[in-house]
């Protein structure tokens, strides 16, 4: 019989990082695929911020060059394993960023090209945006937060980089 309780064996219990493991896959492939573009050619990114409403002018080209960067190596440290938690604790607040600027273009009813996560494409008819700047843009950034949650709260790494490097130092 373990001498641990029953919330310490549930909080180390291995399952949850298997689970931890198929979350960081998922939103650090997201989190790629969403940077790389915006890495190529940040102009239309920082349209897209512009169009948000919410930033003054002189912050959103900076904004539009270091984002894309900080979404694609937090992405990558999630699928490697390396610093999860600090990784996920990134991604959470990115998300938290995102979720509040969706919302806020959603109440406001500002009209958008697009959301800026993907697509970098000029101006859209009104049906694109009101599918895309819906409320499923929401529920995938809120399903993508808690992932990540999870990943911050349960997922040591033992399946990725840091679980190896834990491995090495004893």
């Amino acid at each position: 019989m373990s001498t641990e309780s029953l919330p310490v064996r549930f909080v180390h219990h291995y399952s949850h990082s298997v689970i931890g493991l198929y979350f960081r896959l998922v939103v650090g492939l997201v989190f790629i695929l969403a940077a790389i573009p915006k890495i190529v050619d940040p102009g239309p990114f920082a349209w897209s911020i512009a169009m948000y409403q919410m930033l003054h002018y002189s912050n959103i080209h900076l904004l539009a060059v270091i984002l894309p960067w900080v979404e694609l190596f937090a992405g990558i440290c999630l699928i490697l394993g390396l610093r999860t938690r600090g990784a996920a604790v990134v991604v959470c607040g990115m998300l938290v960023m995102f979720i509040l600027a969706i919302s806020f273009a959603i109440i406001n009813k500002i009209e958008m090209s697009g959301c800026g996560c993907f697509s970098q494409e000029g101006a859209r008819a009104l049906e694109a945006h009101r599918s895309e700047m819906g409320t499923s843009l929401l529920v995938r950034d809120l399903a993508m937060f808690f992932m990540t949650g999870y990943v911050w709260l349960f997922d040591r790494g033992r399946l990725g980089l840091d679980g190896l490097l834990e491995r090495f130092k004893k």
